[in-house]
């Protein structure tokens, strides 16, 4: 999936604005004026106005597109707040795990990172909830399809 970075936000003690660079799938990467920042598990060392480097926790959630950059206790957010509705669409490829196992959850996942890119998309709220489940019957669309296939060989063969 393509990677979204959010707005830039200024956040005290840090030397420029910070950008989060958002993929459904991988690491989260950050950026200060527009240079990355390496880190490990989430932590980054930003540079700091002055000199120096400010130590940064990013925190991310799977039912929250976009995540949050912990600096000395102080949680600053990197996007907007997504409404429940969108949330719940978000995750609701994943009920082909129900379904269909393992096979049902890989398609469960695509969906999900599906859903997850339209929720960083710039659409009103209500935009992104008809296109996150015209994602989620495509996905079960084409398991469905797919599973039909493979019952249909297996059939055959027997």
């Amino acid at each position: 999936m393509l990677a979204t970075q959010t707005e830039p936000i200024v956040i005290d003690r840090v030397d420029g604005p910070v950008v989060v660079e958002v993929k459904a799938l991988g690491t989260p990467r950050v950026l200060v004026g527009g240079i990355p920042e390496t880190g490990r598990r989430n932590t980054f060392e930003l540079p700091a106005v002055g000199g120096g480097t400010v130590r940064a926790k990013l925190k991310t959630n799977i039912v929250d597109p976009y995540p949050v950059i912990e600096i000395d206790g102080v949680k600053h957010r990197t996007g907007p707040n997504t409404p429940v509705v969108l949330r719940v669409l978000m995750l609701l490829p994943f009920l082909l795990v129900l379904k269909g196992g393992l096979i049902g959850g890989l398609f469960g996942g695509v969906g999900f990172a599906v859903n997850h890119s339209i929720a960083l998309s710039d659409r009103s709220t209500g935009a992104k909830a008809a296109l996150m489940i015209l994602a989620a019957l495509g996905v079960c669309l084409v398991y469905l399809v797919l599973a039909g296939i493979v019952l249909t060989a297996v059939e055959q063969q027997a």
